[in-house]
């Protein structure tokens, strides 16, 4: 009998076989649950990692736009203050003894350019500004004595130009060079934190007479470019920045461009001597990314060539073409201004690849 108690119970099942199937009566056993709180505790520690990651990319980045214009460097300190990160500052005044300006050449890796001809003034000055970011004061000083900054004639800068286009040297009296010289990166922030903002002034006397016979130079990559008064052959290269020329008559062969920025110029175009021997190298204003915004007198005697891949034209001259889409590619290539005549040979580009061009006339 006892045997028959503890005999397994048995069922029938209807399956198949018609046969008897044997069910333990044993209670099956349960599996244990593991427990979530390492899981969530791993996946928080994951997810402040790559939080503080983000927010150094975010820091980096930011401190490579600011480089742009010194009003950006200053309004990066409430967020570098968090790291104990502040901006410093440091202002170097340069009088400069020249009788005539026929030559000027400017290098700045990172930093604003500005070059203004002033009525009131009486003698050449070179400003510099040095900008860094650091913890303290001594750091600071120390990373002012790493940028050079050499404000001499033509063939005495004792450092390599930064330039990557050279002007040939001329008589040190009638020449001006401007060559900054940033450290190499030997930490995160070295080279995205420093810069150099360049202001030049100069008195109508410092001009070259009979006008226009100035070459200028200017190369700078990572900044704003400001020509007020200059009058000449300019030959401007930027790649991030904004540039614009004002009150200025410029030369044929006179070539601005920036790869992100708008272009701006409000002048005059002093027309070539045409010869048989040699055509003319005409007016070119470039932006890959940014607007080209030209104001000119109603008189003006060129040949217009536009061209935008994404963007419009907009022209207020009498010509064929008044306004194209916004959405482009849009061009045009023929006399600025129909009503003068004889057509002139000399050639203005305004080539944007995303932008617009504008074209306006002076109200003067």
């Amino acid at each position: 009998m006892g045997s028959e108690r503890n005999r397994p119970q048995r069922y029938r099942d209807e399956d198949d076989y018609g046969e008897y199937r044997v069910r333990s009566s044993k209670r099956p056993r349960t599996r244990r649950k593991r427990r979530i709180w390492p899981v969530l505790l791993a996946g928080c520690g994951i997810g402040i990692l790559f939080t503080v990651l983000a927010a150094t990319i975010v820091v980096f980045l930011t401190l490579r736009a600011s480089q742009g214009s010194g009003s950006n460097l200053g309004s990066f300190v409430g967020i570098s203050n968090l790291g104990g990160i502040q901006t410093f500052t440091h202002e170097d005044k340069q009088p400069i003894a020249l009788t005539t300006l026929t030559q000027m050449q400017i290098c700045d890796t990172i930093g604003n350019v500005s070059i203004l001809v002033d009525p009131t003034a009486t003698t050449a000055m070179v400003l510099t500004k040095k900008i860094v970011h650091a913890n303290s004061q001594t750091d600071a000083n120390q990373e002012f004595q790493r940028i050079i900054v050499e404000v001499q004639p033509p063939g005495t800068i004792t450092h390599p130009l930064t330039c990557t286009q050279t002007q040939p040297t001329t008589d040190a009296g009638s020449g001006l060079t401007v060559n900054v010289t940033l450290p190499n990166s030997d930490g995160l922030l070295h080279n995205t934190s420093n810069s150099v903002d360049v202001s030049i002034t100069l008195p109508p006397s410092a001009l070259p007479s009979p006008n226009p016979s100035m070459q200028v130079d200017i190369d700078a990559p990572v900044g704003n470019v400001n020509i007020d008064g200059i009058t000449g052959l300019l030959k401007i290269k930027g790649s991030t920045g904004n540039i614009q020329v004002t009150h200025t008559a410029l030369v044929d062969g006179s070539h601005i461009e920036t790869g992100q920025g708008n272009v701006t110029f409000n002048g005059q175009l002093v027309m070539p001597t045409i010869t048989n021997e040699q055509a003319p190298e005409g007016y070119i204003l470039q932006s890959e990314q940014g607007n080209i915004n030209v104001t000119l007198p109603s008189d003006t005697n060129v040949v217009l060539d536009a061209n935008t891949n994404v963007g419009s034209i907009k022209n207020e001259f009498d010509t064929s073409l008044k306004n194209t889409g916004t959405s482009g590619p849009a061009n045009y290539h023929g006399p600025l201004n129909t009503s003068t005549s004889p057509p002139s040979l000399a050639q203005l580009v305004l080539d944007v690849s995303t932008g617009n061009v504008n074209i306006y006339k002076s109200q003067i």
